[in-house]
Parts: C-alpha cells; sequence; structure tokens
C-alpha cells in the first residue's frame, strides 16, 4: 500500500509471517533538483496484526506522525493527503508525477 504525504512516498505493505501481520513503514523522498540527493528511512516490525488492513493503517499513521515530527509540521487530516499511483513511480530516477489537491497549495 502507497501513498503520498508531504513529498514523502510511503510503502505501508505487511510483511506476513507465522500467521501475522507485521507492519512496517518504508519512506522515501525524492529530490528534482540534480544536487540534492533523496532520502529514505525504514521502520520496522511495529507491531503484529490479525489483518493487513490493520498493519497498512498503523504503519501510515506511524509515517505520518514521523514526518511531522522531523519536518515540525502539524498533523493533516486524509482528505489533505497527496494521492498517490504505484504505477506512476518512477523508472528512470526522475520524481514521480503529483496531483494536487487545493489545500495542498496551502502547505507549501
Amino acid at each position: 500500500m502507497h501513498c503520498g504525504y508531504h513529498g514523502w512516498i510511503i510503502d505501508a505493505t505487511p510483511d506476513f509471517s507465522l500467521g501475522k501481520f507485521f507492519a512496517h513503514a518504508r519512506l522515501v523522498r525524492v529530490s528534482t533538483d540534480d544536487n540534492v540527493e533523496g532520502e529514505m528511512h525504514i521502520e520496522r516490525d511495529l507491531s503484529y496484526f490479525d489483518t493487513a488492513d490493520e498493519a497498512i493503517e498503523v504503519a501510515q499513521e506511524w509515517a505520518f506522525a514521523w514526518i511531522c515530527e522531523r519536518d515540525n509540521r502539524q498533523r493533516e487530516t486524509p482528505a489533505t493527503r497527496t494521492k498517490f499511483d504505484p504505477d506512476e513511480m518512477p523508472r528512470d530516477g526522475a520524481p514521480p508525477r503529483r496531483e494536487t489537491q487545493p489545500s495542498d497549495q496551502l502547505h507549501r
């Protein structure tokens, strides 16, 4: 499960082992500036759950909180988050195209 948040791409796809879904958050931020390196953070084994949906929700919420704390931002609501299509992931090193919402303009 992928989503975007404040320029970060969050992969909250859980791992399945021993009959449980393990929540993980993999965060990547790609810079459009050739002179600035991208960033990556991986947080593994946040907790385990009976369903994939529970694991995804916890991983995404953890990632949103981490990004806000790291960037000293206030949390947003689900309606203001970036829509993200994993099929639009860059294949050639170019940043992904981003569909903006009117509320995105307020946070720049």
